[in-house]
């Protein structure tokens, strides 16, 4: 019977020979590069930014957007016939250094309301959270604002920004520090 010759790479060529010594270094090197993930990963869990949960936690952002955006309509709202309104929310949404920013911003509005029968209206139109973490969050603010004075029927519209810092307190989230942004005032 005659021999069958088959040719030279199928029957241990260099060709064959190379294969598991190309699959062993892929292996090594794919396991290299998984730890190596596995590494950063736990790298960037432990760092500090890993705790704000703003884009992981919709329902506890939407509960800090809804109640910061409420409060920042009431504070910034005056109306100088209904001065119990604001001082009311002064005295329910504002903690800490917030009391003092706020008493500074609204001084002189508070002085010039009752002879211009001044009415501020503000109104968010949007918010973003920026930072959540624990019982603290910061929001960037974006609102529209309009005074009237109803002794002349003249209003004036303007847009405001503002990033505020809150705190969780007693279940409910309360402004801790106004940031104007260096916006002059």
């Amino acid at each position: 019977m005659p021999s069958l010759r088959l040719p030279q790479r199928l029957t241990g060529g260099t060709r064959v020979r190379r294969l598991p010594v190309i699959l062993g270094l892929a292996t090594v090197l794919l396991g290299g590069l998984a730890v190596w993930f596995a590494d950063e990963a736990d790298a960037v869990r432990g760092r500090a930014g890993a705790a704000n949960v703003a884009l992981t936690d919709p329902a506890r952002t939407s509960e800090v957007t809804g109640q910061v955006t409420d409060a920042v309509n009431a504070l910034f709202s005056y109306d100088y016939a209904d001065t119990a309104k604001t001082q009311q929310a002064e005295a329910t949404l504002l903690s800490g250094r917030a009391v003092g920013q706020y008493d500074g911003m609204l001084a002189q509005v508070r002085q010039q309301a009752p002879a211009q029968k001044l009415v501020l209206t503000t109104t968010v139109t949007d918010s973003a959270v920026e930072m959540l973490e624990g019982d603290r969050a910061r929001l960037l603010i974006f609102a529209d604002q309009r005074n009237t004075r109803t002794g002349g029927k003249d209003a004036t519209y303007a847009a405001a920004m503002l990033a505020v810092d809150a705190a969780r307190q007693h279940g409910a989230w309360k402004i801790t520090n106004i940031d104007t942004l260096n916006v002059p005032k």
